[in-house]
């Protein structure tokens, strides 16, 4: 592609000159060169596949998917703790919370992956589904709480810790960004840009 450009580039002024001051052998070469180009990039464009845009979150590992076997009966106060914590997702109101920060977290001159923060409410469910995408040194970020009912592309599901008030969730992507230097993140409902911190 680049090389096609750069031909286009540096052929096209050539061409048209010598279309209006060179000779008949001139001119027919040139009118061959510039078909020769306009066939080369329908040719280009027709089998060169633009790449699906990145899914950058990372899917949980197959094993983390497989429920684990019943544990054994728990004392009474560890019964009542799982209770709460039942009860708790049960009444998982799966509201759409919108991040109010994020961390980038990098390692070795690349993006590895990301930790979201929003305030907590009294009702923080236990998990949260977020999907992310990163095109053009943005990255794009959905967040719900809980377990979504129809899963898109590249939803994953975390689970989310309250500290002091404040919710956060930490998300590894699927494949390294590589890049230094200015990513931003946005809420992909609201279109608002999210604070990095």
């Amino acid at each position: 592609m680049f090389v096609l450009g750069v031909s286009w580039l540096v052929l096209t002024p050539l061409c048209l000159w010598n279309l209006f001051r060179g000779g008949t052998l001139v001119r027919l070469t040139s009118v061959l060169a510039l078909v020769s180009l306009e066939v080369a990039t329908i040719w280009t464009t027709t089998t060169v596949q633009i790449p699906p845009r990145t899914l950058i979150a990372a899917p949980l590992p197959s094993a983390a998917r497989i429920p684990a076997p019943a544990p054994a009966p728990a004392p009474a106060p560890q019964a009542a703790q799982q209770g709460a914590r039942d009860a708790r997702s049960a009444s998982c109101p799966g509201r759409m919370p919108a991040p109010e920060r994020v961390r980038l977290a990098r390692r070795q001159g690349s993006l590895r992956g990301v930790t979201l923060f929003w305030t907590a409410r009294a009702d923080e469910c236990d998990t949260a589904t977020v999907v992310l995408r990163h095109r053009n040194r943005t990255i794009r970020v959905w967040m719900r709480d809980g377990e979504a009912e129809s899963r898109t592309s590249g939803a994953t599901t975390r689970p989310v810790s309250v500290t002091g008030g404040v919710a956060s969730l930490q998300v590894p992507l699927a494949q390294p960004v590589r890049g230094e230097g200015g990513f931003r993140a946005i809420d992909g409902r609201t279109g608002r840009p999210i604070a990095l911190g």
